[in-house]
Order: C-alpha cells, then structure tokens, then sequence
C-alpha cells in the first residue's frame, strides 16, 4: 500500500510538548517500553532523543531496545533512520522498526506506553483500493454495524477511532497509557462516531482520562479540522465527567465532559456542573416530512449548478433562489445565487431524460457538462448515476420543495438564527449543502410557529455545551434532531 493514507505529520517542537506535557520521557527513562503505532517519519522518537541530548541522559544500547515505530510506509522509517543518523551519529536498531499496517497486520509485542498521530480521514475519503481492504476492520472493532451502513452515513467514520481501537487493543500492556493527537470530531460527531464511543475495544476497555482542544495556537499548519490531543487508560470503564481543556488566551481552562444523553452520545462540555440543568429535549410537534434536512449537494459540481447570475438560457422553472450569508448578515432577500434543479417538485426526484428533451436549452445545457457530471463520486451518488441519472445531485426531496422553509445557518457559527423564506416567484428558497439546515413547512403560519419554537435560547446554550462553536458541526440537522423531541 504505497498511498499515503489521512497523514498529518506532527512537527518537532508539538512532539516535544506531548511528551513533556504527560512525563513520557521520564517514563522511558524509569524503564517503560514507548511505542509510535502509526510513526510515520518518527516526530515522537525524534522528540525522545532530542529531549535525551537536552537533559544530558545517554542514549544507550537498553534505551533504544524500549523506543518501537510502525509505520506502513517504508520510505518514512529510511528517513527517520537517515535522520537519526544525521542528528546523532546512531544506528537506530532494525529490531525496533516495523514495516506494518497495524491495522491488517499482526504485532506480537505490547507496549506500557503508546505515542502518536493516528491518520485523520473518513472511511469516504479513502484511496478505493484500501477502502475495499479495510472495511471488514471497522466492522470487526463495532465502529458501524454492517457493510452497508459504513457504505452510507458510517463512511464518516474517521480512520483515527479504527487505529485507536485497534491499538489501545493489541499493543498494550494491562492499564497501559496512550497519549495522542486527534481530531475533535471523535467525541462530538454524531452517528458517525458513536461506535468509537462504546470505549471498548474488540479485546478490552478503555477509557479517555483527560482532553486538550487547541483553539488557537496552530499545532498543524494547513489543518482546518478542530484538534486535541487525548490521554488514554486501557483495560478500565469509561467515567464521566472527564477533564476537558479548552485553550483561552494562552492558557488551560479546565471543563468538564458529559454525554449528552447516552452513554455513547456526543459530548456536552461545561464549566460547572449546574450548566446541566439546562432542559436537554424541548417538544416541538412536527409531522415526519418535518425532519430538520440538510442544504442541496452537488457533489463538486457547484459550477455547473450554482449561478451567481441568472442565466438566461435555463427555463426559470428549474432556477431556485439559493440561500446566502447576506440573508443573516445583512437581513436582506435579494437574490445573489441561484440553483439549478432539473427536478420534479411534485416527486422531488430528478427529471427523465425524456422530459429534459422538452426544454432544448436545458437539454443542451446539461449535455455540456455531461462528462463531468458522471465523472462524480460518491457511493449514494454513483448508484443515481448508474441508473442514467448523470444530473442528479444528493439532499433533494420533496422537501425541497416545500413554499416556506425555516432554515439557520449549520457550519462554521455561534449564533443559532432561525428565518423563515418563503418562496420567490412560485421558486422556493434552497439550502447550500452542510452550509444550511431546514425544517420544511407547507403553510406560513406553521413556518412561523416552528421558528418561534426554535428560538427558545435553550437550544443556543445546548449548541454551545455540544462544542460545536465556529464548527463545521454547529447546528447540523442530526443535532438539531436530538435537541428537539419530534412529535
């Protein structure tokens, strides 16, 4: 397997803090057997022989023999050894070296100590070939339930949560200690990561004993995703609360971490526990056409979909409003966007290619960009295109359609605003992918009954507690599902 799978490589200096921040080192010198199961080009034993040099502590022979890398990629362990023989005038031992995947393949040894950076992907995102090799693995470690269900929402699973499963597992010792850099996203993702939140292992338990999220200070240059670094405790049951740092001006405010409402369920963090009082469900009586859904999709086709004027050649019965920051920034409707849905709104399925035919201008318009639009993937997506429906797009429903919706802004904010829009010359307002979430209405006074119910400030106080602030998670639908009690 040559590709390079989710790698973000931990600088130096960060390799450095970890080890200091927990006493590893320290550790390691008293005797503990230290071990990187995913090393990529060695940060963490770098950081282990340049604390070595700094605090005068010989690297010897018997050192060495307690300091493990794993790495699947053979070109990084070269140049992790090139480097400590740069650096240090030392042969690192081939007997603490491993050419592995520590997922697929078996390691006989344990470990007191595990260090590192696990990959940082979703199932979805990987190259095809390892995709097909590794499902059975996130199967096995009950991280989805079934083939099919890693195929449709579970493929946000995040190779991270199946390396630590796997790790925390097999490679250590009993009541061995993991300490690692992850994505945030493994306590607080929805469904996607609720198997990672079982806190057992096929072999065992764990449990997370202390969280650090960096809000600020940049540990990973180029990363966008929200990040932490974790202490782990094998072979012991997971207790709330857990101690949760969020950075604040330089320093570590300390939290406290709380289940939502199952044991499994995201994570709500607090200051101080009387912050749970806050009421966790809030009736709201929908109809099931009702649940909250997410913006329109086009599977990286924004340009063949989304207009930033109104182009003339399609017929205006497909062209719909297309909702922007301005509509919550500025509280205005003018129109900046539009979408093109060649869709039946009755149906909320997408148009035959017979009834595209009747409309030359669309007809000829969507054939332009025809190689492109099957060239798209994505497993729910391809099946649609492999039933001729090369201009299909996902998040389209009858709901789509409906003449009010009560939609708020769902990725990236702080403020939970909730507006109704209403329709634009018979042309109902559409959400931009993750960016907007919805609750459909049929009628204007339903629409506004729903989003007076949604501006109860419990919800903005339990969106916070979820720590999705100036997240891509703020207030998506699965959230706001389990806030509200539908009825």
């Amino acid at each position: 397997m040559k590709e390079q799978v989710g790698q973000v490589f931990t600088p130096l200096k960060w390799a450095e803090w970890l080890i200091n921040k927990w006493h590893i080192f320290d550790a390691w010198v008293d005797g503990a057997q230290i071990c990187d199961p995913t090393a990529g080009q060695g940060a963490f034993a770098l950081a282990m022989l340049h604390l070595a040099r700094k605090r005068g502590i010989p690297i010897t022979s018997e050192r060495l023999s307690r300091l493990s890398l794993i790495e699947m990629i053979p070109s990084h362990l070269r140049r992790f050894k090139q480097d400590v023989k740069q650096e240090f005038s030392i042969d690192f031992p081939d007997s603490q070296i491993f050419h592995q995947d520590i997922i697929t393949q078996e390691h006989e040894r344990k470990y007191d100590i595990l260090i590192g950076n696990p990959p940082w992907i979703n199932f979805g995102d990987l190259p095809t070939t390892y995709k097909m090799h590794i499902k059975p693995y996130f199967i096995r470690e009950g991280l989805v339930e079934d083939k099919q269900r890693l195929l449709l929402g579970s493929s946000r699973v995040d190779m991270a949560a199946l390396v630590l499963k796997v790790v925390l597992g097999k490679l250590l010792k009993q009541n061995g200690l993991g300490y690692f850099y992850l994505p945030t996203s493994l306590f607080f993702g929805e469904s996607a990561h609720r198997g990672f939140r079982d806190y057992h292992t096929e072999h065992r338990n764990f449990a997370i004993e202390a969280v650090y999220e960096f809000t600020s200070t940049k540990v990973f240059d180029d990363v966008s995703t929200s990040y932490c670094c974790a202490r782990f405790q094998g072979d012991i049951r997971q207790e709330f609360p857990v101690a949760y740092y969020k950075e604040s001006a330089g320093n570590w405010v300390e939290h406290k971490a709380f289940p939502f409402k199952k044991a499994n369920d995201p994570w709500r963090i607090v200051q101080d526990i009387d912050e749970l009082k806050v009421c966790d469900t809030l009736e709201i009586k929908l109809t099931p056409e009702q649940k909250p859904r997410q913006g329109v999709n086009t599977c990286g086709a924004n340009s063949v979909f989304i207009f930033n004027h109104k182009p003339a050649q399609i017929p205006d019965d497909f062209l719909f409003p297309l909702a922007t920051k301005e509509l919550w920034r500025q509280n205005t409707t003018i129109l900046r966007k539009w979408m093109l849905l060649p869709y039946c709104r009755e149906t909320g399925k997408p148009l035959t290619w017979e009834n595209i035919q009747k409309y030359d201008t669309l007809c000829s318009y969507l054939q332009d960009f025809k190689v492109v639009l099957q060239k798209r993937n994505g497993t729910l997506l391809r099946a649609v295109i492999n039933r001729g429906h090369w201009w299909a797009m996902l998040g389209v429903g009858s709901y789509s359609f409906a003449p009010f919706k009560v939609m708020w802004e769902a990725y990236g904010r702080n403020q939970f605003n909730p507006i109704v829009l209403s329709s634009v010359d018979g042309q109902m307002w559409q959400g931009n992918q993750a960016m907007h979430a919805f609750i459909p209405c049929w009628s204007e006074e339903d629409a506004i009954r729903v989003k007076s119910a949604l501006e109860n400030p419990e919800i903005l106080k339990l969106l916070r507690q979820l720590n999705g602030a100036g997240k891509c998670n703020w207030a998506q639908p699965g959230k706001i599902k389990k806030i509200l009690s539908i009825s």
